[in-house]
């Protein structure tokens, strides 16, 4: 199912900011900023049924979602992996929060790589200390890979059920 054709309604988005943000000096604003949240509700009883601390979060699934409170359907927003565009499919890989503490994890790698002493570097240090750093974001993806497989294949199902899609023999 596409997000363009949907027969459900679309859940409410409300993003939330601290209220006591403006009465704080600006050297705290700065920090606090990112402490914000995001409630997704339903729209027809509007009970909260998510809230993410980081915007614009990818989801897979059908995307459609019965209301715990109403028991109403109602599109949450998920779409499953052969529906996303490239660009999400990247950030459900890699979202912002993993991406930076890759980077941070191998600039520290590397920074502990320069001010080694000449003589106690080698490449099979260099190559462990820089594998150590990105072994996080590999775990990671591979997590991500299994929950990738199983979207592809709820909607390789949903595509043979809905007769879109001509059954592959084994």
């Amino acid at each position: 199912m596409n997000h363009f054709e949907t027969k459900f309604p679309l859940a409410l988005r409300e993003d939330h900011n601290p209220p006591f943000l403006f009465l704080l000096p600006p050297a705290l604003r700065l920090f606090l900023v990112f402490v914000r949240w995001t409630s997704y509700r339903c729209p027809f009883c509007h009970a909260v049924f998510r809230r993410d601390f980081w915007p614009y979060n990818v989801r897979l699934g059908d995307g459609q979602r019965p209301c715990n409170s109403c028991g109403r359907l109602f599109d949450d927003g998920a779409r499953e992996w052969p529906e996303l565009a490239l660009a999400k499919k990247l950030r459900f890989y890699f979202p912002p929060l993993v991406l930076a503490l890759a980077a941070s994890s191998l600039f520290c790698g590397i920074f502990m790589l320069c001010i080694a002493p000449l003589d106690v570097l080698s490449w099979t240090m260099g190559i462990v200390v820089i594998g150590a750093c990105l072994s996080p974001l590999a775990l990671w993806s591979l997590v991500r890979l299994v929950w990738v497989s199983r979207s592809s294949r709820r909607y390789a199902e949903k595509e043979v059920l809905a007769g879109r899609r001509a059954v592959q023999p084994n």
